[in-house]
């Protein structure tokens, strides 16, 4: 018995460090956000929720932010697998094309947001090149289709890089043994392939999603008129002043945060 309490003892002195931080940087501030949500003194103390659920701006935002979210992890998905099935054949210079995918995990958002809104304006080398074939410029910045194409540049790289370690991991002779069989590239691709890399796709795509969610730099600088709501609760908080209704907001996005999660744990749960 004295054994196992100065063992508890140990484990909790050696925790307690990590316990402290984790306090103050992670529950504080959630429970100061929380506490300033509540309108202690209105007639309502989930006032600040209502306003923001019931308004048509607010399901607006949240529309918004899950369609970008959504567009940008779909495509984050089939881009990942047409490339890792490319790269998968170790063609002539596949180890700079995944560095080069990779990129943007490592530089800065709001590098990468600047860089996109350049690259894609009406002089960037883009609409230079469909002016030089069309004589006519295409709208990409500021735009909902711009957003969602640049999401999926800023965060495909972790759905492609959880996905292609998992199916690397696959021997050959899987593939191998379904063509002797008889099955061609379609059939080993739907029915032996995908089922196989389907809990690392989740994953990646999950992490996508939850990124693409939560994003900031990239809509505060290249969404112009289209904010979702990470953009809206800092323009609500930091530049209007209203830290109640921008607390209300960000405890209304870490819920849908946390119902995609779940509801991406139960499938997970499904598929094995």
């Amino acid at each position: 018995m004295k054994n196992i309490t100065k063992q508890s003892l140990v484990t909790f002195s050696l925790l307690s460090p990590g316990l402290v931080v984790i306090g103050c940087l992670f529950f504080y501030p959630l429970f100061v956000i929380i506490r300033n949500s509540l309108a202690f003194g209105e007639e309502q103390v989930f006032y600040h929720y209502i306003e923001f659920l019931s308004s048509s701006n607010g399901l607006y935002v949240i529309g918004l932010t899950c369609l970008l979210a959504f567009g940008a992890t779909f495509l984050s998905i089939c881009l990942s697998i047409v490339l890792i099935l490319i790269l998968r054949r170790k063609p002539l210079g596949h180890t700079f094309f995944k560095t080069l995918i990779l990129a943007p995990i490592a530089i800065p958002g709001l590098i990468c947001a600047l860089g996109l809104l350049l690259f894609w304006d009406k002089n960037g080398w883009i609409n230079l090149l469909v002016q030089s074939l069309t004589n006519h410029p295409i709208q990409v910045n500021y735009t909902i289709p711009g957003l969602i194409i640049f999401y999926t540049w800023l965060f495909f790289p972790y759905t492609f890089l959880i996905t292609s370690s998992q199916i690397e991991s696959l021997e050959k002779s899987i593939e191998e043994a379904a063509e002797v069989v008889g099955a061609n590239r379609w059939q080993i691709l739907r029915y032996i392939l995908l089922p196989l890399v389907k809990p690392g796709l989740l994953a990646g795509s999950i992490m996508t999603f939850m990124l693409c969610f939560g994003a900031f730099s990239v809509p505060l600088i290249c969404g112009g008129d289209y904010r979702p709501l990470s953009v809206t609760i800092y323009t609500t908080s930091a530049i209007f002043n209203r830290w109640d209704e921008g607390s209300a907001m960000a405890v209304v996005m870490a819920l849908v945060q946390i119902l995609f999660l779940i509801s991406y744990i139960r499938i997970m749960r499904r598929t094995r």
